[in-house]
């Protein structure tokens, strides 16, 4: 079996899907594209401004593991609300502090200065998402795990990287489970079945315990992403196809 360099494929899968919207105009507006910036560290993060999210978002690796012939990988989200925002109701005292000061977080781009940013990060944690992925880089599993409720900017980004992935792939879920587990809601995104069940296996997580999603529609409007550019319809390209 092939070792695989998990921060290395996650970080190439996440380039690799903006790189390719960016070259769609239309898809960039519908999907609500502003802007990226590689956070230039060792471990894999990027900063994302999108539309509808006043504030900026961090999204970086912070755990992987091999798990039989895939590889699993956990990204923190981190969000930095502008002061209007509700979210910013919910900082602790020491992040609405932090957030106030223009040496740590730049007030243009709702992001720390680049000399803060390891000083930031046990701070403005808002969600995790997770991706399984197989040894030739195909999507398995998308896992979004908050303690915010729907409206929250981290919701919204997280469809906007579902979308992003869809798009680029040219796949979509064929599944979709939700889990809540004390005051975390777990929402997850299946692309191969048998995959999950090794996946829920591996974290001895009872089946028993997962429900079907309400979100529906938004869920459909997810898996259309895949279908967005006439290239995809006209020669079939889409995994689902």
């Amino acid at each position: 079996m092939t070792a695989i360099d998990g921060s290395e494929v996650m970080r190439n899968l996440i380039d690799s899907a903006v790189s390719y919207l960016t070259w769609h105009e239309d898809a960039c507006k519908t999907l609500g594209f502003k802007g990226i910036s590689q956070v230039w560290q060792e471990t894999p993060a990027w900063y994302f401004w999108v539309d509808g999210i006043a504030g900026g978002i961090l999204f970086r690796l912070h755990q992987e593991e091999s798990m039989d012939n895939s590889q699993y990988a956990s990204f923190s989200v981190h969000y930095y609300p502008d002061t209007q925002e509700a979210a910013w109701q919910k900082l602790t005292k020491k992040e609405k502090l932090l957030l106030n000061d223009p040496e740590i977080i730049d007030p243009e781009t709702h992001t720390p200065q680049f000399e803060s940013f390891k000083y930031c990060l046990p701070y403005f944690l808002s969600a995790e998402i997770s991706l399984l992925i197989n040894s030739k880089n195909q999507l398995q599993t998308l896992v979004f795990s908050s303690v915010n409720d729907q409206n929250h900017p981290v919701s919204l980004f997280f469809g906007f990287l579902v979308k992003t992935l869809n798009f680029y792939l040219k796949s979509h879920h064929i599944k979709a489970k939700q889990l809540n587990m004390d005051d975390t809601s777990s929402l997850f995104l299946i692309y191969n079945i048998k995959a999950f069940e090794q996946f829920i296996k591996a974290y001895n997580l009872e089946e028993s315990n997962f429900f079907e999603p309400l979100q529906t529609g938004m869920l459909e409007n997810w898996k259309n992403t895949a279908h967005m550019n006439a290239e995809c319809s006209a020669k079939g390209t889409c995994a689902c196809h």
